[in-house]
């Protein structure tokens, strides 16, 4: 195909548009060279969609809506190229890496928006894990960057017979030239937990770390843009899924923690130093952390009514329209701070754990002969810190997970059941 030709064609069509005047057969002859018949033959198969007939004379219209490279291709004689114009021409290895990459961020949002997933938010750190790796490496693809571990030969190390790629961390110290900015605090936030997701099992952590993940999702879709153009984005994928009420009792709650279980404590003192460990001004930078209000929202008509929900971000710049906003919110997200306390368990709670996960009677009495059982409570005001803590304003006691653990091991087991339940001090 000569494109030169075609690029004239394309401008000529261009300046016709904006104008809105009419374009002549002789002007297409004269601006191209093509002769009066391939002319005509390129407006019954080629230009058929971006020129129209008015009274016997032909106008432009559609043509701006693609780059002169998304032109050519819809000119190209290759049907993959002209019936796809808008995608991108990459080198074979380079578009593998995308899509790979694509998919693997479509995947992990599907996991993410599946209701009754119960590994949601685990499925979809891994999966942007994959999705970010692959990214990157597509963009030094492209760049021509050896982005493969070499050894002191200066070849590629190998594993099972494989070159051995940089693995995410590397990939994001290279690319961000060792930046600590809001983009990679998020990712270096999730690649920590991810290591926790493969050593052992982790709870449900929904509800903590939706605003990383979120912003975690828009960073990738960002870059993929600008790195490939709008026609991988993700954005029109991006949507709100349904949700009913994430609200939990405070009873509730303790004994949820009790079912996601023993790793709860270790998992959740990670998202707070890290979180802890960054400032206030990343730590409030939605590429650090999505945070949104979600508002109700109302329409005197139905054609002003398409969207049920309007996203309105926080803006420091508002500081008096977001603290209006804030006094009317049910739940915002917001950075945690050591409180007295925090992770522990009154009576009640360890007695509804304990009795939810034998499956067996076990009341507040069979609790208090427990604790004199095992002697964990020595004197009024001192225990077993491992299992117990004396509240001095309160002068009462509250319980760690290990000890509601310590009770669901040594409980499980008939002939030790049977001693708490019998006993007597």
């Amino acid at each position: 195909m000569s494109t030169e030709k075609f690029v004239k064609s394309y401008t000529l069509f261009i300046e016709k548009e904006k104008s809105k005047k009419k374009v002549e057969l002789k002007e297409i002859e004269q601006a191209t060279g093509w002769s009066n018949s391939t002319v005509k033959t390129y407006i019954s198969k080629k230009w058929d969609n971006i020129l129209f007939k008015k009274n016997n004379d032909y106008f432009v219209s559609g043509v701006s809506k693609y780059t002169q490279e998304q032109y050519l291709r819809l000119m190209s004689q290759k049907n993959a190229n002209s019936q796809d114009p808008y995608k991108p021409q990459l080198d074979e290895n380079v578009e593998g890496l995308v899509i790979k990459s694509r998919e693997s961020a479509l995947l992990a949002l599907d996991i993410y928006n599946r209701p009754l997933a119960s590994f949601k938010s685990e499925g979809f750190i891994v999966m942007m894990v994959i999705a970010w790796t692959s990214l990157l490496h597509a963009i030094f693809e492209r760049d021509g960057i050896n982005y493969y571990y070499q050894d002191k030969d200066g070849e590629n190390k190998q594993i099972d017979n494989e070159p051995k790629c940089w693995e995410l961390n590397k990939c994001i110290s290279e690319f961000y030239k060792g930046q600590n900015n809001p983009i990679t605090l998020n990712i270096g936030f999730m690649i920590g937990l991810r290591n926790k997701i493969e050593h052992r099992f982790i709870p449900k952590i929904d509800n903590h770390i939706s605003g990383e993940c979120q912003a975690l999702l828009l960073n990738f879709d960002e870059l993929l843009t600008d790195q490939f153009t709008n026609y991988y984005s993700l954005k029109e994928l991006l949507v709100f899924p349904l949700q009913t009420s994430n609200l939990r009792s405070n009873s509730t709650t303790e004994v949820v923690k009790k079912f996601q279980g023993k790793h709860y404590d270790s998992v959740k003192d990670y998202i707070d130093v890290y979180r802890n460990g960054i400032s206030d001004d990343i730590y409030n930078d939605p590429q650090y952390s999505f945070r949104v209000f979600l508002m109700p929202k109302t329409g005197n008509h139905k054609n002003t009514s398409d969207i049920s929900m309007e996203f309105i971000p926080y803006d420091v710049n508002k500081k008096e329209d977001m603290d209006s906003l804030q006094r009317h919110i049910t739940i915002i997200k917001e950075k945690n701070v050591q409180v007295a306390n925090q992770g522990k368990f009154k009576p009640s709670a360890i007695v509804n754990a304990v009795k939810a996960e034998i499956n067996k009677p076990f009341s507040m009495h069979n609790h208090t002969m427990a604790y004199k059982y095992y002697k964990v409570r020595i004197q009024p005001d001192k225990c077993k810190v491992e299992f117990c803590q004396y509240d001095e304003p309160h002068r009462d006691y509250v319980y760690t997970q290990k000890w509601i653990d310590f009770l669901v091991e040594k409980l499980s087991i008939e002939e030790e059941y049977q001693k708490i339940i019998t006993f007597k001090p």
